[in-house]
C-alpha cells in the first residue's frame, strides 16, 4: 500500500452561493515523492461524519485545478462539493448556516499495478449558509 498526503480546508465563501452545498479545497501528493496525484474523482473521495450517523454526507462534484488559467501541470488539488441527504433518499437537504461540520476525508485509489494508494485527513467546515 502507498501512502498519500491529504491537506483540507474549507472552500466555503462569502461571495460564491452555492445552495445545500459544502465546499472543501483538497491538495493529494505521493508521501515519497511529492509528487501531485492528477485525475482523481468523487469516487475516490470518501467521507465520514457525525452527521453520517443520521444522514448520509457524499462528493457530489470534484474538480481540479490549475496552478494558472490555461495551464496544464498537474496541480493534485481539487475543489469539491459536499451535500448531505437524508437516510434511505438521494433528497438532499440544507447545511445550518453558522453551523461547524468536521470530516474525515479518505482518498483512495488503485494504479495500473493494483497497488492501492490511500490517505486520509480531516477538516471542518462553517456552512455559510445559501
Amino acid at each position: 500500500m502507498a501512502r498519500l498526503v491529504i491537506d483540507a480546508v474549507s472552500g466555503e465563501s462569502k461571495f460564491v452561493d452555492i445552495a445545500r452545498h459544502l465546499e472543501l479545497f483538497v491538495c493529494v501528493s505521493d508521501a515519497l515523492t511529492g509528487v501531485p496525484i492528477s485525475g482523481l474523482q468523487p469516487k475516490h473521495f470518501r467521507l465520514c461524519s457525525p452527521a453520517g450517523k443520521v444522514f448520509g454526507t457524499k462528493v457530489e462534484a470534484c474538480t481540479e485545478t490549475t496552478w494558472e488559467k490555461g495551464g496544464n501541470d498537474s496541480t493534485g488539488c481539487y475543489a469539491l462539493s459536499v451535500v448531505v441527504t437524508q437516510e434511505g433518499s438521494s433528497k438532499q437537504l440544507e447545511w445550518l448556516e453558522g453551523e461547524f461540520y468536521p470530516f474525515g476525508i479518505q482518498v483512495r485509489f488503485s494504479d495500473d499495478t493494483k497497488e492501492v494508494h490511500m490517505g486520509l485527513t480531516v477538516v471542518r467546515i462553517q456552512s455559510l449558509g445559501t
